[in-house]
């Protein structure tokens, strides 16, 4: 049996180098996954372990069994007599209660949230500047100071956040006196003096009692020690007392979902790369069975039993698994290296260094074994069928075989049908489970059913290609190639269908989903841009013509319209909350493309107000309450209608309203400009043109604009990472078709030489191949094209909740270089075996057995 393998595989060494490159591909894409969430996990670690760097144990309050029964209003059992507690506890050398407050920090045009904080007493290292001892000072992490554009000696300002998710503006400003090393782990940090914390805006919640122990005290004995003077104090209730080492171990548990979330879908997209590998192994192996016909019945022949010729196959398939997974684990180990110094060089220097994991060199191999096997089992089964008379047989004469395969074209219909309706539920119902679960019926179904439509749709396809080259004689023979070989022909085009497929799905899903939450977003907030002139007469006018100057010359500003909005006091009736805001409407835009839904248009008689914007924190204070409009020595009452999507300091009422409001301004109405802005406009370029019209002396709310740019940020940035994630399993699609074509190649070697002494040329030869490998990949991208628009829309009806209204959205551009990639890809795997097709002699293929 070992002499048969042996054999075999050194025969067809050059055969199986496709399927070798195919499984280590693979492999080294699930051992380079599951590097990279290690040295995740291991960064992850390493900032949790900074934030308590100096301290030894910790006090933090302990948190309810059911988070839903909380109770908000209950005080915090970490106070600063329970500080003073600790603090005299033997062993501890110092205590301290942190506090954080959560805030809009802003410097410059960037505006990010984060958490103001204590500096927390023991070592404090910085990478620049110092630490701060004035009230007005605070420090940051160097990751944080980055996204903030801020270095030592900048002004940074922190703001209060609203109901409406939206800073003050009014907040105190801090000068940063020094820069930290590393980045946080959960959110931005910013580190104040405790004086300066008190100055801090928004409500300060306690944290944790931190620790500092004396020299040579031991952890555990500390906290068993503050548990014992707590526990005789009767403040041990709602507090937990750790060490500080199992505070990180406790918050890396809670943190860990993000690195077990990488391993997990590394893992998928492997497991899927293997998958398509499984069928470049399978088809391989089947080609070398029916090639080796002969000398299998030979063997049999001479003695060898079946056990032993399955054997063999089942030796070689696993000899091409291991050799294939050792290849694979030392790519994975090079791709995981590359990815973790990419990681330091471009986005965080602290990313922790690759640390080598025994479930990287277990999984990774494991997989590629088990998947070789199982590719070569059905393989090795048809070896061990061969019957020793084949050796008696001149020619390969094979097999008939029916038209159509009943079986599996039934099974195909039944899957396919269930897999749609699972499909049409979960769009219906909105549930993912059953959209997922469609989408892989429905996908198994066209895999079955491969064997039974792809071989009679590239005969058609080289049929309708004949129509416009006149019949060529080798868009004839390509086709009739193709689908003799069904089997072989399936099996590669249905690897080239999942990754078309997927890329599609992704395509498509990404565009649909973006373009459903921009329409749900401008149904609630319809223009991009609300600019307010400031002051009034000249300077008003002055600052209204700067205005335009800044939206004329920016390259992102579409199309603009000025809208009377005079500012009026508003003030809720019964109660002293009131503030000063411009009423507008959005009828004075309603013929102009600024607007991109009716979401401003109010009904006569009502005010649309941010209750933040009357100094009301819940909108159920002022929902359909009264507002004294005060304007002009005029009152004008409304019914309030509370909503957070208006701009900043801005009402809006009817048309009806407006007119009563203006003209009880009297004289010359101020007015807001209201702004388009173009689609693709980036976050950057949107806080550009806002800190450009500030410059120019106005107030701007963009928050439409940036939310809808952020949500292209997003889904541009998941777009990429999944089409990264796919390259495996399209790049093995594409060395199966390499892959296929070589094999055919090998064994039509007497065909050709026929060809070529009846007359064909070297470039009629070659031309057959390549047009082979077009004919498959059309069949996959037409079919995978429509098949993963379908699962796109799926995915986008399915994940959307029932009040939204899901769209299709197709990128045809994209769509487009998907196919002109599909077709090149085709080319290049054809180059070779097109080659060695054009170079066989006619004299020597003609002799050969």
């Amino acid at each position: 049996m070992i002499r048969i393998a042996w054999s075999n595989l050194r025969s067809a060494s050059g055969r199986l180098s496709a399927a070798m490159i195919a499984i280590a591909v693979s492999v080294a894409f699930i051992v380079a996954a599951l590097l990279f969430s290690q040295a995740f996990g291991d960064t992850l670690r390493n900032q949790v372990r900074a934030e308590w760097a100096g301290a030894d144990v910790a006090v933090t309050a302990t948190g309810p069994d059911d988070p839903a029964a909380a109770d908000d209003s209950a005080s915090s059992p970490l106070t600063e007599s329970l500080t003073k507690t600790v603090a005299e506890v033997d062993g501890v050398e110092s205590a301290q209660l942190t506090q954080s407050s959560f805030v809009s920090v802003s410097s410059g045009a960037t505006s990010v949230t984060g958490s103001a904080t204590n500096l927390p007493q023991g070592h404090v290292e910085t990478i620049g500047g110092a630490v701060p001892t004035a009230a007005d000072e605070l420090m940051l992490r160097e990751a944080d100071a980055k996204t903030l554009g801020a270095g030592v000696g900048d002004t940074i300002s922190l703001d209060e956040i609203d109901g409406a998710g939206r800073p003050s503006g009014d907040g105190p400003s801090y000068t940063v006196s020094g820069i930290m090393p590393g980045s946080s782990a959960a959110g931005m940090n910013l580190y104040l003096t405790d004086g300066g914390l008190k100055t801090a805006p928004g409500e300060l919640m306690a944290d944790s009692i931190r620790i500092v122990a004396d020299d040579g005290s031991d952890r555990t004995a500390l906290a068993e020690a503050v548990e014992s003077a707590l526990a005789d104090t009767g403040d041990e209730q709602d507090v937990t007392v750790q060490t500080v080492d199992q505070v990180v171990d406790e918050q890396m548990e809670s943190l860990s979902d993000g690195s077990d979330i990488l391993s997990t879908i590394g893992i998928a997209f492997g497991l899927l790369a293997a998958g398509v590998a499984a069928l470049v192994i399978s088809n391989t192996f089947n080609v070398l069975v029916a090639s080796r016909i002969r000398v299998l019945a030979l063997f049999r022949a001479v003695g060898a039993s079946r056990r032993q010729v399955r054997g063999a196959a089942v030796v070689e398939s696993l000899s091409l698994g291991i050799v294939g997974s050792v290849l694979g684990v030392g790519l994975g180990l090079l791709i995981g290296w590359g990815l973790s110094t990419l990681v330091r060089a471009l986005w965080m220097p602290e990313f922790a260094q690759m640390s080598l994991t025994p479930a990287a060199f277990i999984v990774g191999p494991v997989v590629g074994i088990l998947v070789t096997l199982a590719a070569g089992l059905i393989p090795a089964i048809r070896a061990s069928r061969v019957s020793p008379i084949e050796a008696m047989r001149p020619v390969d004469v094979p097999a008939a075989a029916p038209r159509i395969r009943w079986v599996r074209l039934t099974l195909a219909l039944v899957l396919g049908i269930a897999g749609i309706g699972l499909c049409l539920l979960g769009t219906t119902s909105h549930n993912v489970l059953a959209g997922i679960a469609g989408c892989f019926a429905l996908f198994v179904a066209l895999l079955i059913g491969a064997r039974v439509f792809v071989p009679p749709l590239v005969a058609l396809l080289a049929g309708l290609v004949g129509l416009f080259t006149r019949r060529s004689p080798a868009v004839k023979l390509a086709g009739r190639s193709a689908s003799t070989a069904g089997r072989r022909t399936a099996s590669t085009t249905g690897a080239l269908l999942i990754g078309v497929t997927l890329v599609t799905a992704v395509v498509v899903g990404s565009a649909s989903l973006q373009r459903t939450l921009e329409l749900a977003t401008a149904a609630d907030t319809p223009v991009d841009l609300v600019v307010s002139a400031a002051g009034s007469g000249s300077a008003g006018e002055s600052s209204a013509e700067g205005i335009g100057s800044v939206l004329d010359d920016s390259p992102i500003v579409e199309d603009r319209v000025s809208v009377p909005a005079p500012t009026a006091s508003v003030t809720v009736e019964g109660t002293k909350s009131s503030g000063d805001l411009a009423i507008a409407s959005a009828e004075a835009a309603a013929d102009s493309p600024v607007m991109r839904s009716d979401g401003y248009d109010v009904d006569e008689g009502t005010i649309l107000v941010d209750p933040s914007s009357v100094g009301v924190d819940d909108d159920s204070d002022v929902d359909s309450k009264t507002a004294l409009i005060r304007l002009g020595g005029q009152d004008i009452d409304l019914t309030i209608q509370a909503s957070y999507d208006v701009p900043a300091g801005t009402a809006l009422v009817s048309g009806a309203d407006a007119k009563t409001i203006d003209a009880a301004a009297g004289g010359k109405v101020q007015e807001q400009t209201w702004t388009k802005v173009a689609d693709d406009a980036s976050t950057s370029q949107i806080e550009a043109l806002t800190s450009e019209l500030g410059a120019s002396g106005a107030t701007s709310d963009a928050s439409a604009a940036q939310t809808r740019a952020e949500f292209a940020s997003m889904f541009q940035v998941a777009l990429t990472v999944v089409l990264g994630l796919l390259a495996a399993a399209v790049v093995i699609a594409v060395i199966g078709v390499s892959n296929t074509l070589t094999l055919s190649v090998i064994d039509r070697r007497r065909e050709g030489a026929l060809l070529r002494a009846l007359g064909f040329t070297r470039s009629a030869m070659s031309r057959m191949i390549t047009i082979e490998s077009l004919l498959m990949t059309l069949i996959a991208l037409v079919a995978g094209a429509g098949v993963g628009t379908f699962y796109g829309w799926v995915g986008t009806a399915s994940l959307m909740p029932a009040s939204a209204d899901p769209v299709l959205s197709v990128p045809w551009a994209q769509i487009g270089l998907i196919g002109v990639a599909a077709v090149l890809a085709a080319v290049l795997a054809s180059a070779i075996p097109a080659r060695s097709m054009s170079r066989i002699a006619p004299a020597k293929g003609m002799s050969m057995e």
